[in-house]
């Protein structure tokens, strides 16, 4: 198992066969997720296609259903928070 240790600016140097293989390239972006208190997760990802995505999604969403839901959800969360009867 190769080793490698975070610089002074929290860079971490990926072994260069390990770069070869995952076809890891400068200028790639990943996620980072902690998977447990000593252990994290890098996965490569393709930030563009995600906004890019997301956008045609969100181009589908009904926005007088979205706010109708909101607005629900505040009624339930106020009427609890305040304590109040129906």
């Amino acid at each position: 198992m190769p080793f490698t240790r975070v610089d002074d600016k929290g860079r971490v140097v990926l072994p260069n066969e390990l770069r070869r293989k995952l076809d890891i390239n400068p200028g790639d972006e990943f996620a980072v997720e902690e998977l447990a208190p000593d252990s994290v997760i890098l996965k490569k990802v393709d930030l563009r296609s995600l906004m890019e995505e997301m956008i045609e999604k969100a181009k589908t969403v009904d926005l007088d259903k979205l706010e109708a839901e909101i607005e629900e959800e505040a009624n339930k969360l106020a009427k609890q928070k305040y304590k109040v009867l129906n």
